[in-house]
């Protein structure tokens, strides 16, 4: 019966022991082939010049492509062609969509002017002015 009360003491001791939360630490293993040490901190202070080290090319989101691609002037590109462009890159994808569309809208509008129909001219000088309004709105 001398076994009883050591028995319950000894699981008693196993669950508290199991309780008690476990930390971990980083350890370092230091030395070379012949004695090795370990160590709660870096094995050296010693500096490695990383510079030729090779780095994992990450590929550019849209957006930086197209910043990016801006910030160059293209071959037989004009000044003001380069100069709105860069301009364009900086402005919201969505913007920038909008005022593409309008780049193609607006000269179809200017056609449009040249109808013999008042009732169409009309029409395409209220659209021209919109798209005006909007391209400046937009700061196309």
């Amino acid at each position: 019966m001398s076994l009883k009360p050591t028995l319950v003491a000894l699981s008693a001791l196993v669950w508290i022991a199991t309780a008690l939360p476990v930390t971990a630490q980083t350890v370092y293993k230091c030395g070379s082939r012949r004695s090795v040490k370990y160590s709660d901190r870096p094995c050296s202070s010693r500096i490695v010049n990383t510079d030729e080290a090779p780095v994992p090319v990450e590929s550019m989101p849209d957006e930086d492509r197209v910043v990016a691609r801006a910030m160059h002037r293209g071959p037989g590109e004009s000044a003001h062609h380069f100069a709105v462009r860069r301009h364009r890159a900086r402005l919201l994808p969505q913007d920038r969509a909008e005022c593409a569309r309008i780049d193609t809208r607006m000269p179809v509008e200017q056609a449009s002017m040249k109808n013999a129909d008042p009732e169409e001219v009309s029409k395409a000088k209220a659209a021209l002015e919109l798209s005006r309004k909007r391209f400046s709105q937009l700061g196309c």
